[in-house]
């Protein structure tokens, strides 16, 4: 933020403690510049940055606006976030925290997905997924060249995130793969653990999404049910309900 006229805009969408935290982050140089604004919805801001040369996009969950209530089952079964205060502040902190570390163990077991810098309060730091400002498109909005290719890199980060992240994304869909050369996956907050009680529903309804969306883009996906059983086989988990 360089001019006055920027605190003015950023402070009509933020309050005062998620700007100080901001301001927090560009002091400890894991922001050095931050720029418009390129998505809004009703619970985050996604904003350009920079850090040095790389760009960056800053996700910041609205602490006033935002409600989260129906999003409780996604914590309340998740083992690493067994203290969780009933707030809705802390409540956003947490959901913040909750996709910086989806995004790393997903990053770490070679899964494709933005690159995670460091989480503080309601504000999360990635790597930018696209160029120069502009970001990546989402499968939802291209003509797709190769859907095969496509369809077979996102079944293989499923397989990744399911057998060496322990993890289900719970709400994957065409609405949050980027397209950048290879698929990207976004908006991971969600995730569970592979030991979530919901697990396997949300792996279900995950695999059937794809499986729909390609099928109707031409492509011979097979049976969802059974990539599922395939996958719970080697993955050792259960056999779907």
């Amino acid at each position: 933020m360089k001019t006055k006229e920027d605190l003015k805009i950023y402070g009509g969408i933020f309050d005062k403690e998620t700007l100080l935290t901001l301001y927090t982050l560009i002091r400890k140089k894991f922001i050095t510049e931050v720029g418009g604004i390129i998505n809004s919805g009703k619970e985050a801001v996604l904003l350009h940055g920079r850090k040095s040369a790389k760009e960056v996009a800053i996700k910041v969950y609205k602490t006033l606006t935002s409600n989260f209530k129906e999003r409780r089952v996604y914590i309340e079964g998740d083992l690493r976030f067994k203290r969780m205060k009933k707030d809705m502040k802390h409540l956003v902190y947490l959901w913040a925290l909750k996709e910086y570390k989806n995004l790393k163990r997903m990053y770490d077991a070679g899964v494709n997905v933005p690159k995670p810098i460091i989480c503080k309060k309601n504000i999360l730091v990635m790597k930018f997924i696209g160029e120069k400002g502009t970001p990546a498109p989402l499968l939802k909005d291209i003509e797709i060249n190769d859907a095969n290719k496509i369809f077979t890199l996102i079944k293989k980060d499923i397989e990744k995130m399911y057998k060496n992240a322990n993890l289900v994304h719970g709400d994957l869909s065409e609405y949050n793969i980027l397209i950048w050369d290879i698929p990207f996956i976004i908006d991971v907050s969600q995730a569970v653990l592979s030991s979530h009680p919901y697990a396997l529903d949300f792996l279900r309804r995950d695999i059937e999404r794809i499986f729909f969306f390609f099928k109707k883009n031409g492509v011979t996906t097979g049976d969802p049910l059974s990539f599922l059983k395939q996958l719970l086989k080697e993955g050792k988990g259960n056999e779907p309900r």
